[in-house]
Order: C-alpha cells, then sequence, then structure tokens
C-alpha cells in the first residue's frame, strides 16, 4: 500500500488577490500580517522538515513600480467586469517601491522564500481570472508568459 502525501500549496498575492473584493484601507492590517506569518512559517517549515509551495502573483516580484510598468505583458486581459483588471487603476498604487507599497510589491518576502529552500510557484503574474467573460487565450498566455519571464530573473523556472 503506497503512502499519501500532505501537500502545503499558499496564495502569495497579498492585494492582488483581493483588490476587486475589499477597499485596501479596509484590508491593510490583515496585508501587513503577511509580513509577519511569511517568516514566522518559514522558521517552522524549516524547524519541522516541511516543504510548501507559495503560489506566488508575478506583480509581487518587482523591486518598483517603474520595473513593473516596464514589464506588462503586450496582450492584457479584457474583462467584461472592469473591476476584475488590475490594470485600468495603476495609479491606485499605495508607493513606487516596497517600503512605500508594502501591500503590492513583495521581492524581499519571494527572496526569503527561495532562500529557505521553499516552492515559488505561479499564481500566474496579474492574479488573472480565468473563467471571467472576455477572456482569451492569447491573453492568459501572455499573462503565463509574464509570470515566467519575471521569475526567470530570479533564476526559478
Amino acid at each position: 500500500m503506497a503512502n499519501g502525501k500532505f501537500v502545503i500549496s499558499l496564495d502569495f498575492e497579498l492585494y492582488w488577490g483581493v483588490r476587486d473584493a475589499v477597499k485596501l484601507q479596509d484590508y491593510k492590517a490583515q496585508l501587513r500580517g503577511v509580513r509577519k506569518v511569511i517568516p514566522l512559517l518559514l522558521q517552522l517549515f524549516k524547524k519541522y522538515g516541511i516543504n510548501a509551495t507559495f503560489a506566488t502573483v508575478g506583480f509581487l516580484f518587482f523591486k518598483n513600480k517603474e520595473e513593473l510598468l516596464s514589464q506588462l505583458p503586450c496582450k492584457k486581459p479584457a474583462y467584461q467586469n472592469d473591476k476584475l483588471s488590475p490594470y485600468l487603476n495603476w495609479l491606485d498604487l499605495q508607493g513606487t517601491h516596497e517600503e512605500e507599497d508594502p501591500f503590492h510589491f513583495a521581492p524581499e518576502l519571494i527572496d526569503q522564500i527561495v532562500e529557505s529552500g521553499q516552492e515559488i510557484g505561479s499564481h500566474t503574474f496579474s492574479h488573472y481570472y480565468c473563467l471571467e467573460k472576455g477572456q482569451t487565450l492569447e491573453t492568459f498566455k501572455a499573462d503565463l508568459e509574464a509570470a515566467k519571464q519575471i521569475a526567470s530573473k530570479k533564476e526559478l523556472n
């Protein structure tokens, strides 16, 4: 009889994962908590020999807004519900880099995850909603390619 496996996969998306559902002002405490929880989880995972995958939104890899804007895919999702698109309101960012805007940028946390030996998985580039009306295979492929490109800069393939 084969042994089972216990798999831990954690969504790591910060505000990108909830931006269409909650106002940033109402959710800042929870998002700040992520920055406390991840290092603690990494310590626990190391202590108990646990391997986990952090399914990470590609936007979090960028060190600043300028870099992020320069790496956007040419083909962007055309959601029928505009509220779902992060591309329509770039000025909603709270700052230009991780220190000013810990809700949209997280390269330091990604480095901690990688350095701890845990796995970074893809949660798409833009927190893409595949099943929403208006999506095409081409825009999904462009989103995944953008995620692959930014991950490859950290030598994550």
